[in-house]
């Protein structure tokens, strides 16, 4: 049979979750406070489609879907949603106008954003079409099986959005070799090491500090892989604390925006848990920097906070302290000045000669973080790559000087992961585990299932790696012969006022006009067969939160608007339109990503209601892929498996040939 060539539009909002247990709250606290004739009248509604008194709270749910208990079956599911949709016609505007009214206002007193930003449009959207909750977190993002399940995160969501089965995460890889003790003979960590041992050079490394267990990070670095790595050097190579020097990074953003130092229901304290495992090891001496991951993992490529992270490692600035006691202290005062843990400036911890700690020539150097795009800079500048740093710099619209990067200091460099291909192959960087792409990635086998035919990817660039390397299944450029258009549009810069990401709320829609505005170019010019786009403010100004409330209702209602608006124009254009997230976060009012569902919509031209075609209603992230091949006309083509496996992703829809 000839294939039929459809078109689409996918867009990935990021950090765009939903919370079971907070809305059922509101919704309570709103049945409550109606009055007492509009509960009778919605009692009555719910009577009209079969269904009891209990039941009739659920019609005050903005978006019918998230109503729904997790892996309701989809008959059960189907007939809820429809009687949901039934009711809601059974009532008059004004009834639904209160309801609609008291739900916002109800959300705002629990600072529930989803609910707040007076994103009616998007509601109905989700509505009038098929919203399915999507798993985004735990093993379904390709991670550890713990309990509290991993966050899901940019890295991962992007990647299993664009593949057409689970793709595991390197973290997992990494945590299996501990178990097997595959790490503790790692050629690429044993080596630096040993040769820095043997030449009498300093073993350097660095570590974001989060990710103790599955709630409070873990999305660039795992504890248990610190923890590995400090029995690696300190007992099996039996190097002295002298020798090693070690950048503890503050996290604040995966984390509570305080949790260097503050615990909270077990987690958190993350400075008091590095003191107690380097005491284990009688290395305590051995913590030389702390700094916040705003200036030591910047992905937009500012040289300002490159040059800040290479200054401090190479003891030119830093506030200087003796030990941890006044590390902390020192990090406590820049929280009393309204710094969270990203934020906090350059810290030393001076050697017991009352020097400061500093990065020799010669020296090795390890970073012990996993995910990709935060490290970049900083092997970059350590490596001496000044042109590959330029040439990412001027791509978002930064001019580098980078003068300072030809430092000659002929560092012994190891990554835990692959950062970018051009690292081992020109500049000598060893890499302990490699990052292979995903086989199954859609655009890896777009030859095969659309020819020569155009895709087109759009980003801004404090995200572009995730409509880039990410969304490609850890590629760095397309598949060979693949047609595709990229668009990256520079995010807010220093010249806005925006040195870090922690200032992104100066600005909090971004750059999601401008996002929708290439989007429908594109889909005007009709070139493109499938265009893909990525909208960043609920995620980055969700990280801000709780103290940029304000600011993420607008990053909020920005996202709803440029939805609503791509989907009208693909509507119109006679495209599919399919709407995720790649995980939650601005719905918890956290700083943190979660671990709760998001919702995929997917939207037929002609008003067409598109049929699930799973048993349960229950999304997983990797089906996504399947069901745009299946919008656009293609197939997985994976008609010889006879056996049903969980991690191989399925359409989510019917739809004929």
């Amino acid at each position: 049979m000839t294939p039929v060539n459809r078109t689409a539009v996918l867009a990935v909002t990021d950090g765009l979750g939903f919370n079971r247990e907070r809305s059922r709250k509101i919704i309570n606290e709103a049945w409550d406070r109606l009055p007492k004739n509009d509960r009778g009248c919605i009692a009555g509604a719910a009577n009209g489609v079969g269904r009891d008194l209990k039941w009739a709270s659920n019609i005050l749910y903005p978006v019918n879907a998230e109503s729904l208990a997790p892996e309701t079956p989809t008959d059960k599911a189907v007939s809820w949603l429809s009687d949901l949709h039934s009711a809601k016609k059974m009532l008059d505007v004004q009834i639904i106008e209160r309801i609609a009214t008291l739900v916002e206002v109800l959300a705002d007193e629990h600072r529930y954003v989803p609910w707040t930003s007076g994103s009616r449009e998007l509601w109905r959207l989700r509505n009038t079409n098929l919203s399915l909750p999507t798993s985004a977190s735990g093993i379904w993002a390709g991670f550890e099986d713990l309990n509290p399940a991993v966050q899901g995160n940019s890295e991962t969501g992007h990647e299993q959005i664009a593949n057409t089965r689970l793709a595991p995460q390197l973290s997992l890889e990494i945590t299996r070799s501990i178990e097997t003790g595959d790490f503790f003979n790692n050629p690429a960590l044993n080596t630096v090491i040993s040769e820095a041992k043997s030449r009498g050079a300093n073993v350097n490394f660095c570590f974001l500090l989060s990710g103790a267990a599955g709630g409070d990070g873990r999305v660039h670095s795992a504890w248990n892989h610190l923890e590995a790595f400090c029995e690696l050097i300190f007992d099996r190579h039996k190097m002295a604390a002298q020798q090693v020097q070690m950048q503890a990074i503050l996290d604040g953003r995966d984390s509570a925006v305080h949790s260097s130092t503050v615990s909270h229901n077990g987690s958190g304290d993350f400075l008091g848990g590095l003191r107690k495992l380097l005491g284990l090891h009688n290395a305590e001496g051995s913590l030389a920097w702390v700094i916040g991951r705003s200036m030591a993992m910047d992905r937009d490529y500012r040289e300002e906070a490159a040059k800040t992270d290479f200054n401090l490692m190479t003891g030119r600035i830093g506030r200087p302290v003796t030990g941890f006691d006044e590390a902390i202290k020192a990090i406590n005062a820049a929280h009393l000045e309204g710094k969270t843990d990203q934020d906090v400036p350059p810290i030393s911890i001076l050697r017991i000669d009352g020097s400061r700690p500093s990065i020799s020539n010669g020296d090795a150097f390890v970073n012990l973080n996993f995910r990709s795009d935060r490290q970049r800079s900083k092997i970059g500048f350590l490596a001496g790559a000044r042109r590959f740093l330029a040439t990412e710099g001027e791509s978002r619209g930064r001019k580098w000087d980078g003068s300072w990067i030809d430092h000659g200091m002929n560092l012994d460099i190891c990554a835990l992961a692959e950062y970018h291909p051009v690292f081992e192959s020109d500049y000598g960087v060893r890499v302990a585990f490699h990052s292979r792409p995903h086989s199954d990635n859609v655009l890896a086998k777009w030859r095969e299932r659309a020819g020569s035919d155009q895709y087109t990817l759009i980003a801004e660039s404090v995200k572009a790696s995730h409509m880039g390397y990410f969304f490609r299944g850890r590629r760095e450029n397309p598949v060979h012969r693949a047609n595709e258009i990229r668009v990256i549009i520079p995010s807010h810069g220093e010249e806005d006022g925006i040195k870090s990401d922690t200032e992104f709320y100066r600005h909090p829609e971004m750059r999601t006009d401008e996002i929708t505005k290439s989007v429908l170019s594109a889909i005007d010019a009709r070139n493109s067969r499938l265009i893909c786009c990525n909208i960043a403010a609920p995620d980055m100004i969700g990280h801000l939160l709780p103290d940029r409330y304000q600011e993420a209702k607008v990053a909020h209602r920005a996202a709803a608007n440029a939805l609503v608006r791509m989907t009208n124009r693909a509507h119109a254009s006679g495209r599919y339109m399919v709407i995720t997230s790649d995980h939650g976060n601005i719905e918890d009012n956290t700083s943190a990503h979660s671990v709760n569902d998001i919702l995929t919509t997917i939207i037929a031209p002609g008003h067409e209601i598109l049929d699930p075609a799973i048993p349960v209603f229950q999304a997983r992230l990797f089906d996504i892929a399947p069901t745009l091949l299946k919008l656009l006309g293609s197939t997985v083509n994976q008609s010889t498996i006879t056996i049903i496996d969980p991690f191989i992703g399925r359409s989510l829809v019917h739809i004929e040939p």
